[in-house]
C-alpha cells in the first residue's frame, strides 16, 4: 500500500512541475508584440484622458460667462426620472442648468416658472415639477 501512495505522490509531483500552456497563448514573439503594441495603445489612450480630465479642473468657471440655456427641464418625462440621493451633476444632466441658485447647507436650483430641486448634503432632497 505505501508503495502505490509514493508511486503516486512521485507522479503528481512529475505532472505539477510540468508548465502548462494553455492553447492560443503561446508565447510567439509575434504575440508577444501584438500584445506590447495594445498595451502601449491603451495607455496612450488613458494618458489622454487623464490629461483632458485635469484641462477640466484647471479650468474654473468663469462667472461672466453665461450658461447655456437648455430646455431638458420643460420635459415632464425629465423631471419623472428624478429620485432622491441623485448628485448635482446627475441632475444638471437631466434637466440641464438651472436658472437660478439658493445655496447653502440645504441648496437649491430653480428653473423658469417655478420647479425647483432641493439638495440636501449635496444629494437630491425633493423637488418640485413644472406644471403643464
Amino acid at each position: 500500500m505505501t508503495a502505490i501512495l509514493r508511486a503516486t505522490l512521485l507522479a503528481a509531483l512529475a505532472a505539477s512541475s510540468i508548465p502548462a500552456v494553455a492553447t492560443g497563448q503561446g508565447t510567439s514573439p509575434d504575440n508577444l508584440l501584438s500584445r506590447i503594441e495594445l498595451l502601449e495603445r491603451r495607455t496612450a489612450d488613458l494618458e489622454q484622458r487623464v490629461r483632458d480630465l485635469e484641462a477640466l479642473i484647471k479650468t474654473e468657471p468663469s462667472r461672466a460667462r453665461s450658461v447655456p440655456a437648455s430646455d431638458k427641464w420643460q420635459d415632464l418625462g425629465n423631471w419623472r426620472r428624478l429620485r432622491t440621493g441623485m448628485k448635482p451633476a446627475e441632475v444638471r444632466a437631466l434637466l440641464g442648468e438651472p436658472e437660478h441658485v439658493e445655496g447653502g447647507e440645504i441648496a437649491t436650483w430653480f428653473w423658469p416658472g417655478g420647479p425647483s430641486v432641493t439638495f440636501m448634503d449635496g444629494k437630491v432632497y425633493r423637488w418640485s415639477e413644472p406644471r403643464q
